[in-house]
């Protein structure tokens, strides 16, 4: 990719505004987990896992492909059952001629103050950029977790730079409410919470597809390990 399209510059960059915010610390992962080695050496993949305050766990993974030419990364950050704050989610792969995006604050609970809090400032940050909206639809299972700011599909290449800042502006607004978000006391939000973050990590395991390409270059069970262990 050239440097136009600098999908690690872009990662770091993100990393460091989360450290910066909710300082990170590393946590350490079993080796053949953290870089599997793919079968004729045809993938190279980094999984790393981080902890951070009021969160549970920070996720990365950069995935890169010769042939065909394929370079990903993914982020998702896990918060603290005990907070009410949205799984934020942030994916991007790069192909020979496509961007494909997904950006999305995977709510825990849907009424309007929540709502308000978490989605309307990104919707009206997103105002900021050309329109993102494509022909491509949700998959079935990602459905429940839509929203008005959620971003999804197959973009011209040259939306590339637009994606990202848009996904920098939402990180920036996400980890301003989450430092300084307080802990929920009420039992039953509490449950919700705590149901919804489990329905997430269920979904994500059991049916993102991923986890099938995965497994086709460096085996099922190791895929699903990173699934299980790693990624969630």
């Amino acid at each position: 990719m050239s440097a136009d399209f600098d999908l690690e510059g872009h990662f770091q960059a993100m990393i460091a505004m989360v450290d910066a915010s909710l300082p990170l610390s590393a946590v350490q992962l079993d080796p053949e987990l953290a870089e599997p080695r793919s079968f004729l050496k045809i993938l190279k993949a980094r999984h790393m896992n981080w902890q951070a305050p009021r969160c549970r766990k920070v996720f990365g993974m950069r995935f890169s492909v010769k042939i065909p030419a394929l370079d990903q990364m993914n982020f998702i950050m896990y918060p603290e059952p005990v907070h009410d704050a949205p799984i934020f989610l942030f994916f991007c792969l790069l192909t020979g001629r496509k961007l494909i995006a997904h950006v999305n604050v995977n709510c825990m609970v849907r009424d309007e103050a929540y709502m308000q809090k978490w989605v309307a400032p990104l919707v009206e940050a997103r105002q900021a950029y050309a329109s993102f909206d494509c022909d491509d639809r949700y998959p079935e299972w990602m459905l429940k977790w839509r929203t008005p700011a959620g971003i999804y599909g197959m973009l011209p290449k040259e939306r590339f730079a637009d994606f990202m800042g848009c996904g920098r502006d939402y990180l920036r607004i996400y980890l301003d409410l989450l430092s300084r978000s307080e802990p929920v006391q009420d039992p039953a939000r509490l449950a919700q919470i705590s149901q919804a973050q489990a329905q997430f990590v269920s979904d994500i395991r059991t049916q993102d597809k991923a986890q099938g390409m995965m497994a086709k270059m460096i085996g099922a069970e190791k895929a699903r390990r990173i699934f299980y262990e790693v990624t969630t």
